[in-house]
């Protein structure tokens, strides 16, 4: 299995990321066509150029494993900017099983209760309608301030990421 159990419900678990066992299916999920869309970003990188580059290296990272059997199903992380951005990815062929809603409450209750944080974002698109169920089934509430108008990264039409933001208590 790998490393350190960060958090766990019985379900999945969300474990220390280890680069050598983790970095080619993080690597794989950044080339498919369902993730870059929802991220509104073109992925072009050589799995070394990808593997080099830590400019934007996370808070925290996790890899979301299925206890049942230890399968690698995602991995989430936290932006290590100013503004805490949490982000998951469920890789295929384990989407549209919970793993997603599952390790996001896991991920925003680990980050809330133990990086010294008070709140967190998170991001997407209204036409990821399972996404949008994920953050309003873990407590998050839209933050309309912190939305991003953007370009489409193919077709270049009018996007708005929409922010939603969740507190470690009640505002």
């Amino acid at each position: 299995m790998g490393g350190k159990i960060y958090i766990s419900n019985g379900v999945i678990n969300l474990s220390e990321y280890i680069s050598s066992i983790d970095d080619l299916d993080c690597y794989n999920c950044w080339n498919d066509e369902e993730t870059q869309n929802g991220y509104n970003y073109r992925f072009a990188k050589s799995f070394e150029e990808w593997s080099a580059d830590t400019a934007n290296s996370p808070r925290f990272e996790a890899t979301i494993t299925r206890v049942s059997d230890n399968k690698r199903v995602g991995t989430i992380f936290l932006s290590s900017g100013e503004l805490p951005d949490l982000a998951f990815m469920i890789y295929r062929p384990y989407r549209k099983q919970g793993y997603g809603t599952a390790a996001f409450a896991l991920g925003a209750k680990y980050c809330l209760e133990n990086l010294g944080i008070n709140k967190i974002y998170a991001g997407c698109y209204l036409d990821n309608i399972a996404s949008v169920k994920i953050l309003e089934n873990c407590g998050f509430i839209p933050h309309p301030e912190g939305n991003i108008y953007e370009k489409h990264y193919l077709t270049g039409e009018d996007r708005v990421q929409h922010d939603f933001i969740k507190y470690s208590k009640s505002p």
